[in-house]
């Protein structure tokens, strides 16, 4: 049996810990929570299924000197690189592996530059344990499904990894406001040349991308389009004003040889009318121009499940599914490129997660 830590319990968090909770081979034995309005509660009631017997707390000292197996780490860290490093950091050297979607630079620790590398590999041979981070873009969509594709190809003359989604139903004002910057004024950024580790989040799967293939890239291209909303109105989050974003297209795009050649673009909404010329859909979809040229589309939220609950799930389940390789890897930094596939293994007809819908 695995003993599995829960560190916050947002969104995805929650999908998480109930995914563990209904788990064979998981028992759940402690959580992490941020509020006082859910300290002290059951973590079932926390996540609207029965009582565990696990009580949510405010301290993480008594999480770092907690017994446990593994560390389930999804604190909401995107405004810096430092804090959650940190923690991460001290949970493995307590002895703790750690699969993380916070931070999600952190699915390739090199393209961070600095020692971050250094440091986390230092406390993973301290612990004796792993690290792993994860996610769906990145940590899927963005880097397994273009690598999968480079096994059947023969040439790559340009890979174009793309996420279209509405985020109008996504219930989070932090990552939608505060993070993404819906419903703040914000004006077009002509193309700007980037070092890979300035590219943030998106710095790290083109570098593994790179890597990968054996590419050095020379620099990163940042561009974006804003649209700004043409009236007052609700989404989920709260409220988008007129003049402020409503939606947005930006891009990462990867420099080989003096020539682009791996870009990431998000074609984002709130809610919002965008232009005709921007791509139209729900998820995520990858096409590589070589030899041969190919397509694929990963759509979600079909058949009425709510594209963004269906996404946050889609994360979550990557990371419950890493949770046995990772706890029997050897000690160090574990990327995408290190371990086994990872796979829903025990989930055919019966699985550990609910139908997605907020």
């Amino acid at each position: 049996m695995i003993r599995v830590i829960q560190w916050c319990t947002g969104v995805a968090g929650q999908h998480v810990a109930r995914a563990v909770i209904a788990h064979p081979d998981m028992e759940l034995v402690g959580c992490l929570v941020t509020s006082d309005a859910k300290a002290g509660r059951d973590v079932g009631d926390i996540c609207g299924v029965a009582a565990t017997g696990v009580t949510a707390t405010t301290d993480k000292e008594a999480i770092y000197a907690m017994e446990a197996d593994c560390v389930m780490y999804m604190a909401l860290e995107e405004f810096g690189i430092d804090k959650p490093v940190d923690e991460i950091c001290r949970l493995l050297a307590s002895g703790k592996n750690v699969v993380s979607t916070a931070a999600t630079a952190l699915i390739y620790p090199k393209a961070l530059g600095g020692d971050y590398l250094e440091r986390i590999e230092a406390a993973c041979h301290e612990g004796g344990v792993t690290f792993h981070a994860t996610g769906i873009q990145p940590g899927w969509a963005g880097d397994i499904l273009p690598l999968t594709l480079s096994a059947v190809t023969g040439r790559v003359d340009f890979l174009l990894i793309q996420e279209v989604m509405d985020y109008a139903t996504y219930p989070s004002p932090v990552s939608l406001f505060d993070l993404m910057g819906f419903g703040t004024p914000q004006d077009d950024i002509a193309p700007l040349d980037l070092e890979v580790s300035q590219a943030g989040a998106f710095g790290a799967p083109l570098l593994m991308i790179a890597d990968a293939l054996g590419a050095t890239i020379d620099k990163v291209v940042f561009q974006s389009e804003v649209v700004l909303a043409q009236r007052d109105y609700e989404i989920a989050a709260g409220r988008i004003a007129k003049g402020t974003t409503g939606g947005k297209h930006y891009s990462f795009t990867a420099c080989i040889d003096g020539e682009p050649r791996i870009k990431i673009e998000h074609v984002t909404r709130a809610g919002s009318p965008v232009p005709d010329d921007w791509a139209t859909g729900q998820g995520w979809y990858v096409t590589l121009t070589g030899a041969p040229n190919w397509k694929l589309s990963a759509e979600i939220g079909r058949d009425g499940q709510d594209n963004n609950d269906a996404a946050c799930l889609g994360a979550s389940m990557h990371a419950v599914h890493a949770i046995a390789p990772v706890v029997e890897a050897a000690p160090g930094v574990k990327t995408l490129l290190d371990l086994p596939l990872v796979v829903g293994r025990g989930i055919l007809g019966k699985g550990v997660a609910a139908t997605p819908g907020f």
